[in-house]
């Protein structure tokens, strides 16, 4: 995974933050969901931890995380979240 991938709060996009600052477990369930072969079409809207937090991926250039994620427009390039 490209350390340059960034994540946000589920509705707090201005606390964006790059992968390699996320909290211990968050950052092993996104590792998880990422290399997860679960044979869905689907992309993820968001990724969920065990510890309660959730996370929208807003910017990646690595295919691996593109494949599984939904990717919302971070705050730095104007981006717009969909309604709670």
């Amino acid at each position: 995974m490209r350390p340059d991938t960034t994540l946000a709060p589920v509705g707090e996009p201005e606390a964006e933050i790059y992968v390699r600052r996320l909290p211990g477990c968050c950052l092993r369930s996104f590792k998880a969901a990422v290399v997860a072969k679960l044979g869905e079409d689907r992309r993820l809207l968001e990724l969920r931890c065990s510890c309660g937090r959730a996370w929208h991926v807003t910017s990646s250039l690595d295919e691996r995380v593109l494949e599984r994620f939904v990717t919302h427009g971070g705050p730095r390039v104007g981006g717009s979240y969909p309604a709670a």
